[in-house]
């Protein structure tokens, strides 16, 4: 008993350098060595902000997140359907899972240091994990694929077992746009080689080496994005961020508000801000600021429910990978600085620099650009020299910008009694009075001071 005691103290003191082995041994990996902890948790100083930006609301990858909510559960059985139907395009679908399974529980190792080697699964249910999310990521791009980019694996036949009439994520209308935005939050994420190492298993013949950008093209067509060469990617996010930043890099600073006047200031300082071309085919994010002559031309920024999640997930993704441009950290830097009350949302939105829903109010965005940039720490040199020359820029005197800045001011000072007035009343019903017996209380104590005042009034003067 003692010995066996001996042994079980022994393996349990050693088990805390079993991460440090796994990312060790990953450092060689063709895949991996790039992208050793490319899944992160997002720190809390950028999650406290917008907790429900980083959470999955329909559908979970990878372990993470795996099984948090009892809707996510549900999606689970369109997972499996996903992964039948996927092995049904080969030629001996069980044949092909049992090597399927074979080499994912083989790269367990190297997939447990793309999460930092904090997975504490047995290595049989994490290998599940990545076979079934990584089958079913698979099966939606190849669904999803324009019929002249794989032409040649087989489509599935609409039979019993795999019924395309049962698959509500095509069935209904806003499902797959809520899906896509799950793909690309940064804790929901799966390594990139998983994709490819099923791919080749499963195809040989359409995924070779020579054909290794295949999978990411597949992908960028699955989001509308257009397919441009790519180099190795750890994972969807890195594949979409690398989409929009793909530009030479810049110097990296320390995170810090460049822009000094707000859009209302500078319009009173004589300029001009008006939308530019949007030369990005996709309509959501355009990092070709100008300014020339005092007309700031800035391209049309458009606002949906899943822009704020996007650029969340963009933001934390370059705060936690060295190496990464931080572009979509300075592109919101510079929002931040034009961007200092409603009247500047206003000005922004009427002009159409901003392009939003209109389930969105004009206070919700203000929130947005206030606490996006919050918690970072890193930016890049994108916007230097643009913000420079706009600080020092002013075509009017004094006497003619003095009236739009005092209205501005004026503004402010509402907008911060406002908050201050809804920020004490709820203090006052939250913690004062959180029952109707409470309130009865505080009238209670009201009117006995009112009382007592009036007394002390009467006696006084009699």
């Amino acid at each position: 008993m003692d010995q066996e005691q001996l042994e079980a103290d022994t393996q349990k003191g050693s088990s805390w350098m079993h991460s440090i082995k796994v990312t060790l041994g990953s450092l060689d990996h063709r895949e991996v060595k790039s992208f050793i902890s490319s899944i992160p948790i997002v720190p809390d100083k950028l999650r406290k902000f917008n907790e429900q930006a980083y959470t999955p609301k329909l559908i979970t990858i990878g372990p993470l997140h795996r099984e948090t909510r009892t809707h996510h559960l549900a999606m689970e059985e369109h997972k499996w359907r996903y992964m039948l139907a996927l092995l049904h395009r080969t030629q001996n679908p069980v044949s092909s899972l049992d090597k399927c399974g074979t080499v994912i529980l083989g790269l367990d190792d190297a997939v447990r240091a793309s999460y930092g080697g904090k997975i504490n699964l047995h290595p049989h249910e994490h290998a599940k994990i990545m076979l079934v999310d990584g089958c079913f990521l698979l099966e939606l791009l190849l669904r999803c694929s324009p019929a002249d980019l794989v032409p040649q694996i087989p489509q599935i036949d609409e039979n019993e077992n795999n019924p395309y009439g049962s698959d509500s994520i095509f069935k209904q209308h806003e499902m797959l746009p809520s899906v896509l935005t799950d793909l690309i939050l940064l804790e929901n994420q799966i390594p990139f080689f998983i994709l490819k190492a099923l791919a080749r298993i499963l195809f040989p013949n359409v995924f070779t080496i020579e054909a290794d950008h295949l999978v990411a093209h597949l992908a960028l067509s699955l989001f509308g994005h257009p397919l441009i060469p790519c180099s190795s990617v750890a994972h969807f996010l890195h594949l979409m961020h690398f989409s929009f930043v793909s530009g030479e890099s810049q110097v990296i600073t320390q995170a810090r508000q460049q822009l000094k006047h707000c859009a209302t200031r500078l319009t009173a300082h004589g300029v001009t801000i008006r939308p530019a071309v949007n030369n990005n085919v996709f309509n959501r994010f355009d990092f070709g600021i100008r300014f020339s002559d005092g007309v700031l031309e800035i391209p049309p920024l458009y606002i949906d429910e899943a822009t704020e999640v996007y650029w969340r997930n963009f933001i934390a993704w370059e705060q936690r990978r060295i190496g990464i441009c931080p572009q979509f950290t300075s592109y919101a830097l510079f929002f931040r600085g034009l961007i200092c009350s409603i009247q500047d949302i206003e000005l922004l939105v009427g002009n159409g620099v901003i392009v939003k829903d209109v389930k969105i109010s004009n206070k919700d965005l203000l929130a947005l650009f206030k606490t996006i940039t919050r918690g970072v720490e890193l930016m890049d040199s994108s916007y230097n020299e643009l913000c420079e020359k706009v600080n020092t820029y002013s075509a009017v005197n004094c006497l003619q910008r003095l009236s739009v800045l005092v209205w501005h001011c004026c503004g402010l000072c509402a907008e911060y009694m406002e908050h201050y007035c809804r920020r004490s009343y709820k203090i006052l019903i939250d913690d004062h009075i959180p029952n109707v017996w409470k309130l009865i209380g505080v009238l209670a104590a009201m009117l006995l001071l009112a009382l007592t005042i009036m007394q002390t009034y009467y006696s006084a003067n009699n």
